[in-house]
C-alpha cells in the first residue's frame, strides 16, 4: 500500500542470495507492479542491480591509442562510485612509463569524479603506458584492520603515430554533445618537420571535410602563411546545423612541399534537431478542470502542425508510441564513415559470411527495395535470405576466403546494411497488421484529448482556444509540423489540469420503480488546508427524498482527506432520471478543529450529474 504522497520502500535481505556463485549471473532482477484503485491502471517496471566485487573503478575518457611526438596528449580519468556518492578531496596518481623514465603526476578530481590531465610527448618513443590508481592508497601488505576504498585501477599502453617526417596534424577532441544553431570553435594542434618544409617556408592550405549522413556536408579551409611557424595551432569555427545530426566526422588535412599528405579525423556528436523550428506552448501551466485556456503554435511560414495531447499516466506506462527526435532519426538510414559502400570494394577473390549454423553466403549486390510493388518492401527484405548466390561456396572451395582473412579491405557488412530502409513516414507502404502494433498497449487505453491539425500562417504563429477535459491528471502536448522548410519537432510540454476538490457519485446501475435506495456522495480535498463544504442534492420531480434525510448538509474536509454524504432516495418516474449533487466551498470563522478552513480562489464550487435508469418491476402488471 503506498503512502499518502504515493511512494512504497521496502528492505529485502540479500541472505536470501547467492551472490558469491559463478553459476548465476552477477544481476538482481526487480519487478514492481502498481494498481490504481479505482481506475485499474496498472503499471509494470523492471530494474537491474549489478553486483560487483569492487565499490568503485578508475577508467580513461576521452582518450586516444595512439600519440604524435612533439604534440600534447590529453585525457581524463574517471572514478565510478558504484552507489553514485561523491568522493571529496581524493587525489588520483597518474603513473606514466615510457622507455626512457617514469613520472608520476597527482591529480585532484572534481566533484564529478573526474581529472583531466595534459602530457608531453617531445621524448616519447615506442610504447608508452598510462597507469591511473589512487594517491596515497595503502599497499596490501598493510590493509588490514585498516579502513580503504577497495577499487580497481586501470592501465593504458599508447603506440606512436608513424610520419617519416615527423609531421602531425591532431584536431582536439570535442567531448560535449553540440547544440544546433551555435557554431563550434574546433582547435587544431600542427608539428611540420624541418625536412617535409623545406628551407624556405611557404604558406600551406589545411582542408577540412565535414562528413554527415553519407555524404560531405561542407568544406573548409584555414591557411597557414608561412610566418606561422613549424610548430603550433589555430582555431577553425564549424557551422552547427541539422545536417550534421546526429553524428559528424571532421576530417583535416594538408599537403606538404614533399608531397607527404598529413591528416586527422574526429568525430562530432550533435544533438538530433530539425530545420522546421517549433514551439507549442499553454498559455498557462495549470489549469482548472474544464476551464478554457489558449494553445499557441510557433513553426516556419506555411506548416501544417499535427497537435496532439494525451494523458501522461497512461501514456507513460505504454512500451512505445511516443515521437522523439530519436524516434525520428532512427527511421533514417545509418552510415557509417569508418567504411565504404558495399558496392565500390573489389575483392579479388568472392568474399563469405559465415552464419551460426555454418552455411556460407557469398556477397551479393545492393538491393533497392523501393523499386518493388507497394507493400512488398518487408518482403523484399526477407528476400534476402532466399537469394541465390552468385557463387556457390563452401568451406573447401579454395577461392572462397571467409571475411576477415588477410589480403581484403576491413570493411564488414552484414546483407542487411545493403537494403535501403522504408520511406520516412511511409505509413502507407506498412501492411495493416504493421500500422494497429504502433499504438498497441498493454491491457490499457490511452486517454487522448488533442489530435487537431493547426495551419501556421506567413506569421509564424498560431493560437487555438481549447477546454481543459474534467479531469485531475497531467496531459502531455506535442507536434510536428511540415513545410517546405521541412520536418520540425516541439519539445514535449505539460500542462496539470487539476481541481482543488470534488465530488463523486455512487449509484446503482438501474432500479425498481418506488424502490429505496441510498445516494452517496463523497467529496474529496486535494488541498493542503481544510475546507468547509456544503453538498446539495438537487431537487428533482422523479426523485423521492427520505423525510429523514436533508438535502443539504456540511462539514469539514482537511487535507487529502474524503467524506461521504447520503440521502434516502426513492424514484417515482420511469426512464432516465438525472441525479445531480453539488458541492459548495464555505467562508467560515468556525474552525475546523485546530484549523481555520479556506476557500480556494478557483474551482470553490464542483457539480456531478449522473443518470440513473428507472424500470418497471417484475411483478407490476404492465410487465406481464
Amino acid at each position: 500500500q503506498t503512502g499518502r504522497n504515493g511512494c512504497f520502500s521496502t528492505e529485502v535481505l540479500l541472505a536470501a542470495f547467492d551472490l558469491i556463485s559463478f553459476h548465476y549471473e552477477s544481476q538482481l532482477y526487480v519487478y514492481a507492479s502498481l494498481l490504481e484503485k479505482g481506475t485499474g491502471m496498472r503499471r509494470t517496471v523492471t530494474k537491474t542491480c549489478t553486483i560487483v566485487n569492487d565499490i568503485a573503478t578508475i577508467t580513461f575518457e576521452n582518450t586516444d591509442k595512439f600519440y604524435r611526438p612533439g604534440i600534447p596528449y590529453t585525457g581524463t580519468m574517471l572514478l565510478k562510485v558504484i552507489n553514485g556518492s561523491a568522493l571529496k578531496e581524493r587525489e588520483f596518481l597518474l603513473v606514466v612509463k615510457t622507455t626512457e623514465k617514469t613520472q608520476k603526476k597527482p591529480l585532484l578530481m572534481d566533484r564529478s569524479g573526474r581529472a583531466s590531465f595534459k602530457l608531453e610527448t617531445s621524448d616519447w618513443t615506442d610504447e608508452v603506458s598510462l597507469h591511473a590508481e589512487l594517491k596515497d592508497d595503502p599497499p596490501a601488505s598493510e590493509r588490514e584492520g585498516k579502513e580503504y576504498l577497495n577499487y580497481q585501477s586501470v592501465t593504458r599502453y599508447l603506440y606512436p603515430f608513424y610520419s617519416d617526417s615527423k609531421s602531425f596534424l591532431k584536431i582536439r577532441r570535442v567531448t560535449n554533445k553540440l547544440p544546433c544553431g551555435q557554431p563550434q570553435h574546433l582547435w587544431v594542434d600542427y608539428l611540420f618537420g624541418e625536412k617535409a618544409m623545406g628551407i624556405e617556408l611557404q604558406s600551406r592550405d589545411v582542408v577540412f571535410l565535414v562528413l554527415a549522413k553519407g555524404t560531405i556536408a561542407n568544406i573548409l579551409r584555414k591557411e597557414l602563411p608561412a610566418g606561422a611557424g613549424l610548430r603550433g595551432s589555430f582555431s577553425l569555427e564549424l557551422p552547427i546545423g541539422p545536417e550534421l545530426a546526429p553524428t559528424a566526422k571532421v576530417l583535416g588535412y594538408v599537403v606538404l612541399p614533399n608531397s607527404e599528405m598529413v591528416a586527422d579525423s574526429t568525430e562530432l556528436q550533435v544533438a538530433k534537431c530539425f530545420p522546421n523550428k517549433v514551439n507549442l506552448s499553454f498559455s498557462e501551466q495549470r489549469a482548472l478542470a474544464g476551464s478554457q485556456l489558449s494553445l499557441k503554435v510557433q513553426a516556419a511560414p506555411g506548416s501544417l502542425c499535427a497537435v496532439y495531447a494525451m494523458d501522461q499516466r497512461t501514456w507513460s506506462s505504454g512500451p512505445t508510441g511516443k515521437l522523439s527526435p530519436s524516434a525520428v532519426y532512427k527511421l533514417l538510414p545509418t552510415f557509417s564513415e569508418d567504411s565504404y559502400p558495399f558496392e565500390v570494394e573489389e575483392p579479388d577473390l568472392p568474399i563469405c559470411w559465415t552464419d551460426m549454423f555454418g552455411s556460407l553466403i557469398s556477397g551479393v549486390s545492393a538491393v533497392n527495395c523501393f523499386d518493388l510493388p507497394r507493400n512488398s518492401w518487408r518482403n523484399c527484405h526477407r528476400s534476402l535470405w532466399r537469394r541465390e548466390a552468385r557463387h556457390v561456396c563452401n568451406s573447401l572451395h579454395a577461392g572462397c576466403r571467409r571475411m576477415g582473412e588477410t589480403g581484403h579491405p576491413a570493411s564488414s557488412h552484414p546483407i542487411w546494411q545493403h537494403v535501403q530502409v522504408t520511406p520516412l513516414f511511409a505509413g502507407a507502404g506498412l501492411e495493416e497488421d504493421e500500422q494497429a502494433c504502433v499504438m498497441q498497449d498493454t491491457g490499457m487505453q490511452m486517454e487522448m484529448w488533442l489530435w487537431e491539425l493547426v495551419p501556421v500562417g506567413e506569421g509564424g504563429s498560431a493560437e487555438v482556444t481549447v477546454t481543459v477535459p474534467d479531469a485531475i491528471t497531467e496531459w502531455e502536448a506535442g507536434m510536428f509540423c511540415t513545410s517546405p522548410l521541412g520536418l520540425g519537432l516541439a519539445p514535449a510540454t505539460t500542462l496539470t489540469a487539476f481541481k482543488p476538490f470534488f465530488v463523486e457519485l455512487a449509484l446503482p446501475y438501474a432500479v425498481v420503480r418506488h424502490e429505496a435506495f441510498t445516494l452517496v456522495a463523497t467529496v474529496f480535498n486535494y488541498l493542503r488546508q481544510c475546507l468547509r463544504v456544503q453538498v446539495t442534492l438537487a431537487e428533482s420531480a422523479e426523485l423521492e427524498v427520505s423525510v429523514s434525510a436533508d438535502k443539504v448538509y456540511g462539514g469539514c474536509i482537511c487535507a487529502d482527506e474524503a467524506r461521504a454524504f447520503r440521502w434516502g432516495v426513492r424514484a417515482t418516474s420511469l426512464g432516465r432520471v438525472n441525479v445531480t449533487v453539488t458541492a459548495k466551498a464555505l467562508h467560515s470563522k468556525k474552525l475546523c478543529g485546530t484549523e481555520m478552513p479556506m476557500v480556494p480562489a478557483q474551482g470553490h464550487v464542483d457539480t456531478k450529474t449522473k443518470l440513473l435508469t428507472v424500470q418497471v418491476s417484475l411483478h407490476h402488471p404492465l410487465a406481464m
